[in-house]
């Protein structure tokens, strides 16, 4: 597969991860209930989908760019280590959902870091 198609899917996995967090993020605001179970369910799903797209499509990302000989530039692992906090945002996002506007604006930030560093490449 050439390179701009796996970031078409790359794309396509950041806005999965994204819509599942904004989706879980909001049911955990409105409460939690047994009307809200297949909301929470969507959202844990577009979440998961957003972060196997965004890991396949990564790593593939990386493979076509030469990079996954030897160790992996800086850049690369900065944004492994933000696509692990995002990763494990869902229970940030039950379990302070008082805080939810503070989760969001954290998640935008990293999504803002995560851009600027496959921008850029700065290390």
């Amino acid at each position: 597969m050439d390179y701009f198609t796996i970031k078409l899917f790359h794309l396509v996995g950041i806005m999965l991860l994204f819509m599942g967090l904004s989706g879980m993020a909001f049911a955990a605001h409105a409460g939690f209930g047994p009307e809200k179970k297949k909301l929470r369910w969507a959202a844990t799903l577009l979440h998961a989908l957003g972060l196997l797209f965004i890991l396949a499509s990564g790593i593939g990302m990386l493979s076509s760019l030469g990079l996954l000989h030897g160790d992996p530039p800086g850049w690369a692992k900065a944004k492994f280590g933000i696509f692990l906090i995002l990763g494990g945002s869902t229970y940030l996002a039950i379990r302070f959902s008082r805080a939810i506007w503070i989760l969001l604006a954290t998640w935008v930030l990293l999504g803002a870091a995560a851009g600027y560093l496959a921008l850029y490449k700065p290390f």
